[in-house]
């Protein structure tokens, strides 16, 4: 079975336009909308995680602790719980940062930051997350310096916005 994925097409404002494939999306030069999320140990270290080799994009990149597409019809809240259960099998508040965007010749997103301590144990999905582990935002911040090429494109807007905001939490 060949079929691509519908979501909601919106416009810089982040208005719905219209719902189509990613490839609408590039075409009529709309945003789809994403999220990431960060969460935090004890220690205040960040969640970082590599996406398997077999990923269609950014295969073998590190990336935030958790992310996706918003589904069509879904909030950004409501889809960054779910990628939660999918992706960590975990339940836990959230709280959202807000809008950070990322353009690209491939990519064209609306982005929503949720961060969150993470006080219990996760059972990653291995369908995206080949392994992680944790970095204080210091080192992270370093080793995207030194070798940006490791990480996705978008967690390296990611992180730049949480350093943005982080100043003022």
């Amino acid at each position: 079975m060949n079929y691509e994925i519908e979501y909601d097409l919106v416009n810089f404002q982040d208005h719905l336009v219209k719902t189509g494939t990613k490839k609408d999306a590039k075409k009529l030069k709309l945003f789809t909308r994403s999220i990431h999320i960060l969460l935090f140990n004890k220690k205040g270290e960040i969640m970082i995680c590599k996406r398997p080799v077999n990923k269609k994009t950014y295969p073998n990149l590190i990336t935030s602790s958790a992310g996706g597409h918003v589904e069509q019809g879904e909030t950004y809240k409501i889809a960054a719980k779910r990628e939660l259960r999918e992706e960590l099998n975990i339940k836990i508040p959230l709280k959202d940062l807000g809008r950070f965007d990322v353009i690209t010749a491939n990519e064209r997103a609306i982005h929503h930051l949720f961060f969150s301590k993470l006080n219990k144990k996760v059972l990653v999905d291995p369908n995206e997350i080949s392994h992680y582990y944790f970095l204080s935002a210091e080192d992270i911040k370093s080793d995207i310096n030194l070798h940006p090429r490791k990480y996705a494109k978008p967690f390296i807007e990611a992180f730049k916005y949480y350093s943005k905001c982080s100043k003022k939490l």
